[in-house]
């Protein structure tokens, strides 16, 4: 076919330009194609809208089962995403009152995964509901605490019995104003939460604490950056680890420069992907100079693309989408990453090393720049061709009818 003729000359191209510096383009692409990242439940339901707003893009899914038959479409079309990020709370297959949500419910949701060529991935607890507006696991009152940990460790189960062992911890505990809380009480008791479920979950789950700077409290947060989720988890065990989400920083903060520190003091992470840029914006992810250097410190840390799963970190999409086609988001997210991931494997790290061990400052800032400004679309479109799957997946989509189907039938 012509298109896939120019794509293959595009790719010969870049092979020559990649062998000047050492580089396998071959090697690059086979990673390419083992690329693997979750996609959250909640991107395709009913959750979120505009900011200002209770829009919801057309078509969003009504529960669980819908939210699995449109991520098994995302899958078929990026070949990239088998497991699929759940949020207890709201993806509960019964529907039943928060108390009441029984473990052996997504027994279901994991059966129906499966039908579809899916799995369940990690597993959320979800902590702001009616309820925990003065805390969840930091809350004074003992009862409200209490309540949560069951809440935690029947997410805990759900985990252990149909996912991958992951619970992926976000707390919205912290104030508003000074004084509101006692913010050492707050850290207090959420470390002791954490140690009754940790010390009550099966030997198998493993847990990351992620952090934010602000929102929903605007004065104070409990787990407000890296330091007090790390020391959150090192307080807990080997089985804790940190979630690095990138909406979740002050502006200006070198986010590449905590993944790094991280991986370098052996913590276990993972990493919710999305864009911002005010806030927690939570919009589809784009091939910028932050996702490219946040991908060079996970490539050359050794924490991703590894034969060994275990030797890598946790990968997730956390986004949600006000006003833009939800479906288009997440492939558009992943398109995104795809091309992140391989600009960071043909960075020229010979080159780049040689410059930063003689302090040449703008020759090994200009390595990076070099692979960042590559045009890597010929690899990742070739490494779709080997895997019998359309070249443009937004593309793909929207010829694909789906849009207007599940517009018909979710009305």
């Amino acid at each position: 076919m012509r298109y896939s003729s120019s794509i293959s000359e595009r790719y010969e191209i870049l092979r020559k330009e990649l062998d000047e510096k050492g580089i396998d383009i071959d090697d690059v692409r086979k990673k390419i194609e083992k690329f693997e990242v979750e996609v959250p439940s909640w991107a395709f339901g009913s959750f979120g809208g505009g900011r200002f707003s209770k829009y919801i893009p057309p078509g969003a899914a009504r529960n669980i089962f819908e939210k699995l038959d449109d991520a098994a479409l995302v899958n078929r079309l990026t070949g990239a995403t088998p497991r699929v990020s759940i949020h207890v709370g709201w993806d509960d297959p019964d529907e039943a009152p928060f108390d009441e949500i029984q473990a052996e419910s997504f027994k279901k949701v994991r059966d129906y995964a499966k039908k579809l060529g899916l799995s369940i991935g990690a597993v959320s607890p979800t902590y702001f509901l009616e309820g925990t507006e003065f805390g969840s696991l930091s809350s004074n009152n003992p009862e409200t605490r209490q309540r949560l940990i069951e809440h935690t460790l029947v997410s805990a189960e759900i985990a252990a019995k149909y996912a991958t062992g992951l619970l992926t911890l976000w707390f919205p505990d912290g104030s508003l104003y000074p004084g509101q809380v006692n913010m050492r009480d707050a850290e207090r008791n959420l470390r002791m939460s954490l140690e009754e479920i940790y010390r009550r979950t099966p030997g198998s789950v493993r847990m990351l604490i992620e952090y934010k700077l602000f929102e929903p409290g605007t004065y104070h947060t409990v787990v407000s950056d890296y330091c007090v989720a790390s020391d959150l988890a090192r307080h807990l065990g080997e089985r804790a680890g940190v979630l690095v989400d990138l909406g979740h920083h002050a502006h200006g903060v070198n986010v590449e420069h905590i993944i790094a520190h991280l991986i370098e003091s052996r913590m276990p992470g993972g990493v919710h992907f999305n864009s911002r840029y005010v806030a927690d914006d939570d919009h589809a992810v784009e091939p910028n100079m932050q996702i490219f250097r946040v991908f060079h410190e996970l490539v050359t840390g050794g924490v991703i693309g590894n034969e060994d799963p275990r030797r890598n970190w946790a990968y997730m999409i956390d986004q949600c989408s006000p006003l833009e086609n939800r479906i288009q988001a997440i492939l558009h997210s992943i398109d995104s990453l795809m091309i992140s991931y391989a600009k960071a494997l043909i960075v020229d790290e010979d080159a780049l090393r040689r410059y930063q061990m003689k302090n040449e400052v703008m020759l090994a800032n200009r390595v990076l720049v070099d692979a960042f400004l590559t045009d890597v679309r010929p690899l990742v479109q070739m490494a779709r061709i080997n895997k019998r799957l359309p070249i443009d997946p937004v593309n793909a989509y929207v010829k694909s009818g789906y849009q207007e189907k599940i517009e018909r039938e979710r009305r």
